[in-house]
């Protein structure tokens, strides 16, 4: 199996095709999607009969000198006016409901299938453009759901409404006037092909740009020790060239096409105005009917230019949501297939690879045929150079990945068979730097089981023999570890890492290496945990320094993805030239 890359085709380009994917998100939005459009209808409704109403005052009020008329016309308008406007307000709160309530349902549903998706799809994904997609692109369609969604369905309506009403009011004058809509609608579509392609540009643009912010971030350190602040924000500014150029190309479209808009709105107008006067004058059409018209016409033209303006944040909001399902189309390679079953209690924790081979990459091969057994509560520790396979193994025992051929077992049974809960249940991992998340220690600990009673957590923390550090703790177990755990040295939180595993109660641990980056002091002090929590276990470590291959049981080389020796420490030292260098190197390195 390669880990390349997959995605969908939601292009911007296929506006239809998002729009129909995206409502499906959320079918329990229908209802409350049409009750905002029906309110803003009944708005818009409202605001159109404005105009005959007051062709009504003009001709059957003004022109024959009846104030009855006159006062009668203005308090029905006025009344219109204070419909339209509740009529409004609430189809702006309705409209802004939905859109909440479906952006709260899409930051839930994108996380929920970035969590699932398998280790091949973050090693070749940038964390910063991941980012991007949870808050630029989210703010894209907020910005769209709070501010132009209400423009663009109000002044939709009115569009509509607007058409129907000039040819109400005088059906020869409207279809003048429309054949400069024609011209109209002829250059938005052009404006609408070129705006697309610019917004699809600026989304993918952002992207780079968090990424290498992010990065020249994250490793500052790096940077500065190697006096490299002028390469960086070299880096960076050419990103940013790229960003602002998309911008622009942006900016180009909208420059050139709200003038135009502008300049047909007069000729409209003009005409209209110019038409209706000759024929007031020759007595086919009277004042009222002209004052409507224009002011039907006027409205006409003015929601175009608003949905021209609201335009940019559609295409903006298509270009996120587009990313968006880019993500959610990401095949999950690791997952439960059907007729999944649970691994039979109590687990023995045996772990076989059998004849195993793998690549990250297509004609790449890191794991050739390797087969390994490790037996129930075995303590197997796989050595090698950088790069020769060994942590690939680990990740193949945790089911990061799966094998392109062969098999990885526990108990006899394939891990492809196994579901996820059980699978997870029986191993577990211990990384060289343990990970904490932002919370309480107790949270941390009892990560793998949230519900677990302080007893159980404490009894962890004795049997370790480390209860006595979370008791000199100012808040103890309810003491903030900060984010990453930044509260914490790196010994202090490969403790935790350890509790957390040791309360999860596993048959099996994966280690990679717990003590490799701990000052003596500390190593003395999690060795000590780390036997604690070993004793009666199988364990699998990624061996890089020499005490780990001795205290192991037997000792496995890799080099080149093929184990080359197997047996334990002495035994290799004495078979074996590869591992008795390797052991030199590892005691060079200790003195």
């Amino acid at each position: 199996m390669k880990y390349m890359g997959s995605a969908g085709d939601y292009r911007v380009d296929r506006p239809g095709r998002l729009v129909t994917r995206a409502a499906r998100l959320a079918p329990d939005l229908k209802w409350q999607f049409i009750g905002a459009i029906a309110v803003a209808s009944v708005a818009t409704l409202v605001r159109l009969v404005g105009p005959l109403i007051i062709r009504g005052g003009i001709d059957d009020g003004i022109t024959e000198g009846d104030k009855r008329t006159i006062i009668v016309a203005a308090a029905i308008y006025v009344g219109l006016l204070v419909v339209q406007y509740f009529a409004s307000a609430a189809a702006q709160w309705s409209v802004a409901i939905v859109g909440e309530r479906y952006l709260v349902r899409l930051r839930s549903v994108v996380f929920g299938r970035l969590l699932r998706l398998d280790m091949g799809f973050y090693s070749r994904s940038k964390s910063g453009v991941l980012v991007s997609r949870m808050t630029s692109d989210i703010e894209s369609l907020q910005e769209f759901a709070s501010d132009g969604a209400v423009l663009a369905l109000t002044n939709l309506l009115t569009v509509v409404g607007v058409a129907f009403a000039l040819v109400l009011v005088d059906w020869q004058m409207a279809f003048t006037v429309f054949a400069v809509v024609f011209v109209l609608a002829g250059v938005t579509v052009l404006f609408q092909r070129q705006a697309r392609r610019a917004y699809d540009q600026v989304r993918e643009q952002i992207g780079s740009v968090l990424a290498t912010l992010q990065e020249g971030i994250t490793g500052v350190r790096v940077v500065q020790a190697f006096t490299q602040e002028d390469a960086q924000a070299s880096t960076f500014g050419r990103v940013n060239e790229r960003y602002f150029e998309a911008n622009m190309a942006a900016a180009r479209a909208i420059s050139w096409y709200f003038p135009v808009v502008a300049f047909l709105r007069i000729i409209a107008l003009a005409a209209a105005l110019g038409i209706g006067a000759s024929r007031v004058l020759n007595g086919t059409m009277t004042i009222g009917t002209l004052v409507a018209f224009l002011l039907y016409l006027d409205w006409f033209f003015q929601p175009i230019i608003n949905l021209s303006n609201v335009y940019n944040l559609l295409q903006s909001a298509l270009a996120a949501i587009a990313k968006l399902f880019e993500l959610m189309d990401e095949k999950v390679v690791v997952d439960d297939k059907q007729g999944a079953f649970d691994l039979s209690e109590p687990v023995s924790g045996s772990v076989a690879l059998e004849t195993v081979s793998f690549s990250y990459e297509p004609n790449t091969m890191v794991l050739d045929a390797v087969s390994v057994i490790v037996g129930a509560g075995e303590r197997v520790a796989i050595v090698g150079e950088t790069g020769s396979g060994k942590s690939t193994i680990a990740k193949l025992i945790m089911r990061f990945y799966d094998p392109e051929s062969g098999v990885v077992a526990i108990d006899g049974n394939d891990l492809r068979d196994i579901t996820e809960r059980s699978r997870t249940g029986a191993l577990a991992l211990i990384p060289q730097d343990g990970f904490l998340f932002a919370g309480t220690l107790r949270d941390n600990i009892a990560y793998a089981d949230p519900g677990a009673p302080d007893e159980a957590v404490w009894n962890v923390l004795r049997a370790m023999g480390i209860d006595h550090w979370v008791r000199s703790l100012p808040e103890g177990l309810d003491t903030e570890v900060r984010e990453r755990g930044g509260r914490f040295s790196a010994g202090e939180r490969q403790l935790v890492a350890l509790a957390r595993a040791f309360l999860s109660d596993p048959s099996i641990i994966v280690l990679d290496e717990a003590t490799s980056n701990l000052d003596p002091e500390t190593e003395i002090q999690v060795e000590g945990a780390l036997r604690v929590l070993l004793a009666g276990r199988t364990s699998v470590v990624i061996a890089h320094r020499l005490r780990s291959a001795e205290r192991a049981d037997r000792v496995i080389m890799v080099d080149g993805g093929r184990i080359i020796a197997e047996g334990t420490h002495s035994e290799l030292v004495e078979s074996s030239p590869r591992y008795k260098e390797l052991v030199e190197v590892w005691q060079r390195g200790a003195k």
